[in-house]
């Protein structure tokens, strides 16, 4: 899909093309007209039983107004919804002074739930796929990233650690440089950076590609370096700035991904993956009260 169509108005083209809409498929267009925010949270059959239509119909309806399937009809309608609210995430947004707890919490949690919500519409589960097998089947797995999106490279470390997945990451950008350099065709490198274009990243990135690694990008969902580099690309929603005062919503999409990831590559491996778990705890917990 090139960029242009990725940043289509679902809501233009759903405007444009009510006159050819059949009765079923007025039908959906009127409710999500009625409830966007709603029908981000819905797949096909809730939305056909919201609209009172068949799942058909639904089908029916996303090709009709030109956007093909329903992650892609969801997709722009996300991007709709929340460019057009007044809600805005969070590094967008300057708290009053002394802003109450109850309204920290509130804000907190929409904004999360928001980019969760954009996070569903973009993830593709053949690139999850894709992801999960090359990392199974590799040598060591090396993690790539700095700040705030090295926390997330060190949260999965230890996920694979755990059910054990060779493993390696280091939060020193020089010794990352030299892990790249001299990973081997065999080994997988999980490159994490949520602009794509932090200089340290994009030149791991490179010299794993170089050295015949299968790279792993987790950027943002738009063109960037790290992610023209990597031959398996998972995407979390362009939602932040890029200079910003704190990686909020992009830190949670981005680990909510590696959550998904983890939780495909231990269903694959559930029985080994058991008794790994069960043998590290009892490793780490030799000796405690």
């Amino acid at each position: 899909m090139d960029e242009k169509n990725r940043i289509d108005s679902a809501l233009a083209a759903m405007r444009a093309r009510l006159d050819i809409l059949s009765e079923a498929e007025r039908k959906v267009a009127e409710f999500v007209f009625r409830e966007p925010k709603k029908t981000l949270h819905y797949n096909v059959r809730e939305l056909a039983r919201q609209s009172g239509v068949s799942q058909a119909a639904v089908v029916r309806f996303c090709k009709r107004i030109g956007l093909g399937s329903y992650n892609n009809f969801k997709l722009r309608l996300a991007r709709d919804v929340f460019s057009d609210s007044d809600e805005r995430f969070i590094p967008d947004l300057d708290l009053e002074s002394m802003t109450t707890p109850e309204r920290a919490i509130r804000s907190v949690i929409s904004f999360s739930q928001q980019g969760l919500s954009l996070l569903a519409a973009i993830l593709r589960p053949a690139d999850l796929e894709a992801a999960s097998e090359a990392i199974i089947g590799a040598s060591t797995t090396a993690l790539f990233g700095v700040g705030a999106s090295g926390i997330v490279a060190n949260d999965f470390l230890q996920k694979l650690l755990r059910i054990g997945l060779p493993s390696f990451f280091t939060p020193d950008m020089d010794l990352q440089v030299t892990a790249a350099a001299s990973l081997r065709p065999t080994d997988v490198a999980f490159v994490v950076s949520y602009s794509g274009e932090n200089a340290g990243m994009v030149e791991s990135a490179r010299q794993a590609g170089a050295r015949g690694a299968t790279v792993i990008s987790l950027t943002m969902d738009s063109p960037n370096t790290v992610r023209s580099l990597a031959k398996i690309k998972l995407l979390v929603p362009a939602s932040e700035r890029i200079y910003r005062q704190a990686a909020v919503t992009s830190r949670i999409n981005q680990l909510t991904v590696v959550d998904i990831l983890y939780s495909i590559i231990v269903s694959k491996n559930l029985d080994m993956s058991i008794a790994a778990i069960e043998r590290t705890m009892r490793a780490t917990h030799h000796g405690k009260g």
